[in-house]
């Protein structure tokens, strides 16, 4: 080999060296490159990623918030709902149903205290608790459960049941992803009042869940006091108390009830011209006799004023409670009546806009369970009539038709006068008279008692 093929030959390698040299250089520059993009596009993004995150947990917050804000008025809606629901906290006509209000609220008439009713969970003691769903589907609604004892219980559609499920029929369905609340119900130690805890969530999980130890990815509470606004707000004082008089021939019945302090036999504001009339205490009690007539108290007022009096506000609003029943029926209300009385539970309110009437034989009302009747019209009652509670109209008239005497066990009231050949025993009965001042009526929400913590 020459010197100058040598020379050749290495200046050839040498090239080649560094040209192999250049190229890890550049691939270790772009590599770099590459890294710093990767970095400061993953710093760039950081930011964004974290609002993405902050805004989907503010959504999740808000559909907690609302979902519970939707339980505190889907409680207060229930509680004054007059009829009686089933298992789904849908209307039922079971022989064992209950009201809403009867079924989570226990009443106690010495005290006058509303508590919730509760039951036991092993060996600690619950309040009865209700539960809706979010139906996750277009159609939307909410499922709900109100179970007479133990957890609410919902099935769960994100895992579907098979043959051997004993999911029943009144058992919401819903899936995991849809919004859901819980509604409690808390005593307080004034008479009247309940406080209504409401727990809304993303899912039906966590505290939307009761007795689970799932967890849901948002969860708020809410609560609030509410109060009884009575359908009594302040009970007569006689077993017959007419703003104008009381006109009969017949000997009915005006007694003050089995003791003399409870109450008068009769109060007019006009004259009392009933010479045959039986005046007194009923069976058992004292026979002081307790008669007030030509009262200007009574007389000197207008038909609104006296209704007022009774009931705290006007006929339009009173008729107009979600807790009020209306009856609309003409000559024989028999029917009517008794079936409004046994589509609800606990005390019973109604409301009559015209003329009433009532024949025998007819019982409606009891001790437990005393019917406040309100007729905006003239009250006929036809012979054996008996009635536990207390009954006002615009006018009342009771005919004998041989089928016997009626009663009234607690108060009757008339805005004009009383008449009529029948002799009825209208007993003054405090104790009922108590119960439909403190335990009828609706809940109403009181202002500056909401709170979410």
């Amino acid at each position: 080999m020459t010197r100058a093929t040598s020379f050749t030959t290495l200046r050839t390698l040498g090239q080649e060296g560094r040209n192999k040299q250049r190229g890890a250089a550049t691939l270790l520059v772009t590599l770099v490159l590459v890294l710093a993009m990767s970095l400061g596009a993953f710093f760039l993004n950081r930011n964004l990623t974290l609002g993405q995150r902050l805004a989907a947990n503010q959504v999740q917050a808000a559909q907690a918030f609302e979902a519970a804000e939707a339980g505190l008025d889907w409680a207060t809606a229930q509680l004054n709902n007059p009829q009686k629901i089933g298992s789904n906290c849908q209307a039922s006509s079971a022989a064992s149903a209950q009201t809403f209000r009867a079924s989570r609220v226990a009443f106690d008439a010495k005290s006058g205290l509303h508590t919730p009713r509760t039951w036991n969970d092993a060996s600690q003691v619950m309040p009865l608790q209700a539960v809706c769903v979010r139906s996750a589907e277009q159609s939307g609604g909410w499922s709900c459960s109100c179970p007479a004892s133990g957890h609410p219980v919902v099935v769960n559609r994100a895992a579907p049941a098979t043959s051997t499920s004993t999911a029943t029929s009144t058992e919401p369905a819903t899936t995991t992803a849809a919004a859901a609340f819980t509604v409690t119900f808390l005593a307080t130690s004034v008479p009247g009042q309940l406080r209504v805890v409401a727990q809304g969530c993303t899912s039906y999980a966590g505290a939307c869940q009761p007795g689970s130890h799932t967890q849901a990815d948002a969860t708020a509470q809410v609560q609030q006091l509410v109060a009884l606004v009575s359908g009594l707000a302040s009970a007569p004082v006689a077993a017959l108390t007419v703003r104008g008089d009381v006109s009969t021939h017949a000997a009915l019945g005006l007694h003050r009830g089995n003791h003399a302090s409870t109450g008068a036999a009769v109060h007019s504001g006009g004259k009392l011209e009933a010479p045959n009339a039986r005046i007194g205490a009923a069976a058992g009690g004292v026979s002081t006799v307790a008669v007030i007539e030509h009262d200007l108290g009574l007389s000197g007022v207008n038909e609104a004023r006296f209704f007022s009096r009774l009931f705290g506000t006007d006929a339009a609003t009173w008729s107009a409670q979600p807790m009020t029943q209306k009856l609309v029926c003409k000559d024989n209300c028999n029917a009517a009546l008794l079936d409004a009385f046994a589509a609800t539970s606990g005390t019973v309110q109604l409301w009559v806009d015209g003329e009433f009437t009532l024949t025998a034989p007819l019982t409606v009302g009891s001790a437990a369970r005393p019917v406040l009747l309100l007729v905006n019209g003239t009250a006929t009652l036809n012979g054996a009539v008996r009635i536990h509670g207390m009954l006002h109209a615009a006018r009342v008239q009771w005919n004998d038709d041989g089928s016997g005497a009626g009663r009234v066990t607690g108060a009757v009231t008339s805005a004009s006068d009383y008449s009529g050949s029948g002799a009825p025993d209208l007993v003054f009965d405090a104790a009922a008279l108590r119960l439909l001042q403190t335990n009828s009526g609706s809940f109403t929400r009181i202002a500056g008692s909401w709170k979410d913590f």
